[in-house]
């Protein structure tokens, strides 16, 4: 299995931008929500609580990722440590490595042209958003209510913006889908705002919409076992399994250091 696949889909995720426009997002607060707020913090508690979360030495797991445009399958294992975030990331098969220690990323045997910088916190994020809405400079918008498609619930539904400055790419958004009764996590629409990915004049790709397809707890945490991306017209765009959870492992400093052969992402994530 090869990195190959799904970074053919991220490449096509990048081109699907061209028809969006400039300024398409409307004003942002500058504040978060008091009843946002509340409704988070029992998603975060119906997951398993901030501490449990926040005090792990690392998150790690492997992700195998299917584009529905190929069918072909990308493993990769990630590494993050809480805190600082640095991460590692081995893709098996391939001979490739990925790290970012906080100030740069880097990689090893890397073929594709999606940047190491974009890759490194790109699943993390994905499969950590509970704890993540309690980031700094995480601002969440006044709840609302919408179905995914031939869904019947009415999901709970929260904005969540990033005040200027905060992180490579504020301009991104997730739009949290929590389920009313167990207040757990149950999709997300998002956009890729990651200046090196898109088209000149293009601020950003059209939403796509990640649906959590099943859960597992794990040293107490309600985590994902496989969610599926689907485009703004609800076609499948890519699914992924999720395994070897673990929110004990040490952290391995000795994959900070950079090897002679390794290349450094010199990719901007704005213009």
């Amino acid at each position: 299995m090869t990195v190959k696949p799904i970074l053919a889909a991220l490449t096509a995720l990048s081109l699907l931008g061209a028809g969006a426009a400039r300024g398409a997002e409307t004003p942002e607060a500058t504040a978060s929500s008091p009843e946002s707020e509340k409704i988070v913090r029992e998603m975060i508690e119906a997951h398993g609580g901030m501490d449990r979360w926040a005090n792990a030495p690392t998150v790690s797991f492997t992700d195998e990722i299917v584009p529905a445009s190929s069918r072909e399958s990308r493993r990769m294992h990630v590494t993050v440590e809480q805190g600082p975030r640095r991460v590692f990331i081995d893709v098996p098969g391939s001979g490739a490595i990925l790290a970012w220690d906080g100030e740069k990323a880097w990689s090893v045997n890397w073929k594709s042209p999606i940047p190491p910088r974009f890759l490194a916190q790109l699943d993390y994020y994905f499969l950590c958003l509970p704890w993540l809405t309690q980031d700094d400079g995480v601002i969440l918008g006044p709840p609302g209510t919408a179905r995914l498609w031939d869904d019947p619930t009415e999901y709970v539904t929260v904005r969540m913006t990033f005040a200027a400055g905060v992180g490579d790419t504020p301009r991104d958004y997730y739009l949290l889908y929590i389920d009313p009764r167990s207040r757990l996590l149950r999709a997300c629409e998002y956009v890729v705002t990651y200046a090196a990915l898109l088209p000149p004049g293009v601020e950003h790709t059209p939403p796509h919409t990640l649906v959590v397809d099943a859960t597992t707890e794990v040293d107490g945490l309600r985590v994902p076992t496989g969610y599926t991306t689907y485009t703004a017209d609800h076609r499948e765009y890519l699914h992924c399994t999720v395994s070897d959870w673990s929110f004990t492992k040490p952290f391995d400093a000795s994959r900070m250091v950079m090897p002679e052969r390794a290349v450094v992402d010199t990719s901007s994530p704005t213009r």
